[in-house]
């Protein structure tokens, strides 16, 4: 059986990823792979209220701890189980580190969208979705600089195609299908 096309989506928080990850995910034989479920389900297990707090600890403890290799390898297990599906979408990359894994695992088939917006807009989208309640302009920035510390910009600069989420939800779903058009 042929490897599906797996697109990894990163972006800064707010960015519209999993916008896009939802919209690509209901294409005929797509899957959508959030890469925050890993994070999630870790404080399950272990009887933690998710909070933004404890999800940006855990994610962090274990990047430090372990690397990427735990959350990648997690993410293509679910990969190899996905039979019959033809594209996968990895909602939320990080790092360079988790691309490079994906690239050598599968590379012909994996390619890296960037989700580009503007810090005012993902500022005003933290806010308005507010998961785990208000958050203040210095969290926003602090939350930016711990993923740039885990790489997220480099991965950002790295990709191979954007998307500018700046635009309407219809503007982004435009962008995305033209992307896997010229992917395919």
């Amino acid at each position: 059986m042929a490897a599906p096309l797996i697109i990894g989506l990163v972006g800064m928080p707010a960015s519209g990823k999993t916008v896009v990850a939802e919209y690509l995910a209901k294409k005929p034989d797509a899957m959508r792979i959030h890469f925050g479920d890993f994070i999630w389900n870790y404080l399950a297990k272990r009887g933690v209220k998710p909070t933004e707090e404890m999800g940006m600890m855990a994610g962090l403890f274990m990047w430090a701890e372990y690397g990427d290799i735990p959350l990648a390898d997690w993410a293509n297990n679910l990969i190899k189980n996905a039979r019959g599906k033809k594209l996968i979408i990895l909602d939320s990359l990080r790092t360079s580190d988790e691309a490079q894994y994906f690239q050598a695992k599968y590379p012909e088939k994996f390619h890296v969208i960037a989700v580009l917006t503007s810090p005012a807009i993902r500022l005003k989208r933290e806010q308005s979705r507010g998961r785990f309640g208000k958050v203040t302009k210095l969290e926003f920035r602090m939350r930016d600089r711990e993923e740039l510390m885990l790489g997220v910009g480099d991965l950002i600069a790295s990709s191979s195609h954007y998307i500018d989420a700046n635009k309407s939800v219809p503007e982004m779903q435009k962008q995305a299908d033209a992307i896997l058009k010229q992917i395919l």
